[in-house]
């Protein structure tokens, strides 16, 4: 490497060896350590022992090191400063107080007490004898009893550091006794720096896909990312391209992966197939590559949402921006789908014919109906409400006393003998039924059935055609006023569900409002709630209303279906829904008494009285 040139009689270094930070301020990623540690060693305010925790390769034994040099620098004011001997002595290895052990190998009893021993000689050199102890939980049980008392009471020149990947293994007793320090994994984007550092040190040209590449495949590890780069530098010599780096590993480019969801997206399955084809001959991992497809469509529902680029590491925000065509809910099924696909691969052993159904799988989400993905009842509610679905509503020919449901009209209904055991609130809906027919209204045609139990886009689409814009800026005025409810004894509740939400459309007798979740959508939409919502409506607007709800998601989808339909002259008729009618709006009938004829006074002499039978 440009490196070694001239350089023959020098052994060479590891490239996560040659360029290990040796000061606190070139350590990446742990700044919340480093700032606490500078200022412990600044206000000689130094633990007898400390633990430091985290996955591998993020610092762990590097920082251990440096505050080894700390602690023993000879100039206190600029520790580490690299320049005097104890510094240049650690960080060549060979420093007489500054003692590495390896865990691993090294984890009896008998290991343990012989530290023990030389625990209690002084240093030879430096302030404080440091012991560098790798891979802690490695230690036998014996061993970590051998080491609690030394560790609980040392001799004041002796500093220890413990170091693991795997924090749940060391005793408590231990970790009670330590400082503990939890490193975290790094993020890509300063592992990305940092290999762009190394590449203009060595003088090595550089793709920026292949520095991100190696930046995901380091999981957060700098040491790991490395090691990497330096197997990629020594494949590609001078210049290192995204190529290098997928023909090493073994890994698709992200524009592979893209292709392979545009095929998905526009439900082209030759072109699927192809894709796929084309990857498999280049050895590809196929568990990576469906975590990665998992991940690339998870962070398009990222940018979806918040159209911030900075959340997103495996997408620009032009591939991002492309899936902004696709609805989230679609990606979050893709993304289940997948995460099915990626748990069956465990025990099959054809990976390629499980991925490639999981594919198609992907491809008929697509081809899900709207209605598919819109919030809807329960699935209990549409068994109750089937029968009702199914009755056939006539007027009646015998006259039989009925309520009154309108001072004007007067309405007649028969239920079906098969439809009799029905709530009241379909016999409601039967009336409307026949006054919508009744009704002469030209301008918005009549609905010629009872309102769906599915609530679909094409309903949707009939509100909105036949919705009043004077009326909805008059709603949205009086539906500010739902915040004023909140802490109401009857009310509350809705008005908690409702909050926040915002008038779609208003028409004669209802009204479309959006909601931020579809959960909350699908229990407005319940029939359970039907008659409640109307009478707040009717607190709210004055006047009782029909109450449809849609997700955020919904009313985006719905207003670009409307505008697409609108430009084609494909919008559906219009609809109208009568105001649902409260039981305070039904006018009793007379009581028995008042209708009894004065004849039955006088046959009876004067006097009646009455036998009711109750109801049961």
């Amino acid at each position: 490497m440009k490196r070694q040139e001239g350089a023959d009689s020098m052994a060479y270094k590891a490239l996560y060896r040659t360029y290990r930070p040796n000061s606190f301020e070139t350590v990446i990623g742990q700044q919340h350590i480093v700032k606490t540690l500078q200022n412990a060693i600044a206000q000689n305010k130094i633990s007898h022992a400390y633990l430091f925790c985290g996955p591998r390769g993020t610092g762990k034994t590097t920082v251990a090191k440096l505050v080894a040099k700390s602690v023993n620098c000879l100039n206190p004011g600029k520790a580490p400063c690299n320049q005097c001997e104890h510094c240049a002595t650690i960080q060549a290895g060979i420093h007489p107080d500054v003692i590495e052990i390896d865990a691993a190998s090294n984890n009896g009893v008998d290991e343990i007490r012989e530290l023990i021993e030389k625990v209690k000689y002084a240093p030879l050199q430096g302030r404080f004898k440091v012991y560098i102890i790798d891979e802690v939980h490695m230690l036998s049980q014996g061993a970590f009893n051998a080491l609690l008392k030394t560790l609980e009471e040392p001799p004041s020149h002796v500093i220890f550091i413990l170091a693991t990947t795997e924090p749940h293994k060391v005793l408590p007793t231990i970790i009670s006794r330590c400082q503990r320090y939890d490193f975290v994994r790094v993020g890509k984007r300063e592992i990305q720096h940092r290999i762009e550092e190394v590449l203009k040190l060595e003088k090595i040209g550089y793709e920026d896909e292949a520095v991100r590449l190696i930046s995901q495949l380091a999981d957060g590890g700098v040491r790991d990312a490395l090691s990497i780069l330096e197997q990629c530098i020594a494949y590609a010599q001078d210049d290192l391209k995204a190529i290098h780096v997928n023909e090493i590993y073994g890994i698709a480019t992200t524009q592979d992966k893209l292709k392979l969801i545009e095929a998905v997206f526009d439900e082209n399955v030759a072109s699927l197939m192809g894709e796929i084809e084309a990857i498999l001959q280049k050895n590809i991992d196929i568990k990576r590559l469906t975590n990665d497809l998992m991940e690339i469509l998870k962070e398009a529902v990222i940018f979806h949402y918040t159209k911030d680029d900075s959340l997103i590491n495996k997408l620009n925000r032009e591939e991002a921006v492309g899936f902004l065509r696709i609805q989230p809910r679609i990606l979050l099924g893709m993304i289940d789908d997948l995460m099915d696909t990626a748990e069956k691969y465990r025990s099959s052993a054809n990976l390629v014919s499980y991925f490639e159904i999981g594919m198609l799988k992907l491809m008929n989400r697509i081809n899900m109906k709207p209605t598919e993905g819109l919030a809807q009842p329960n699935a209990s509610v549409k068994e109750a409400m089937k029968p009702v679905m199914q009755a056939k509503f006539e007027p009646k020919t015998q006259e039989k006393p009925r309520p009154i449901v309108n001072p004007v009209e007067e309405t007649k209904i028969t239920v079906d003998e098969t439809t009799k055991p029905v709530v009241e609130s379909v016999r409601i809906e039967a009336m409307k039924q026949e006054m919508k027919e009744e009704k002469p209204k030209q301008e918005a045609p009549a609905f010629d059935g009872l309102i769906p139990s599915v609530i679909d886009f094409d309903f949707l689409l009939r509100l909105l055609v036949s919705a009043d814009k004077d009326k909805r800026k008059s709603d949205e005025q009086s539906w500010a006023k739902i915040d004023n409810y909140t802490m109401d004894l009857v009310w509350a509740r809705y008005a908690n569900m409702l909050r926040g939400s915002q008038v779609v459309c208003s028409g004669d007798g209802y009204i479309l409002v959006n909601v931020v979740y579809g959960a909350t959508a699908s229990e407005l939409n319940s029939p359970d709630h039907e008659h409640m919502l109307a009478k707040f409506t009717n607190e709210i607007l004055g006047k009782s209303h029909k109450l449809f709800a849609i997700s955020d998601d919904e009313k985006v989808r719905l207003i670009n279906l409307f505008i697409e339909k609108k430009k084609e002259g494909s919008l559906p008729q219009g609809i109208h829904i009568l105001a649902p009618v409260l039981h305070s709006e039904i006018k009793e009938s007379k009581p028995i008494e008042e209708e009894i004829p004065n004849s039955l006074f006088s046959l009876f002499g004067g006097e009646i009285d009455l036998v009711r039978e109750e109801k049961k």
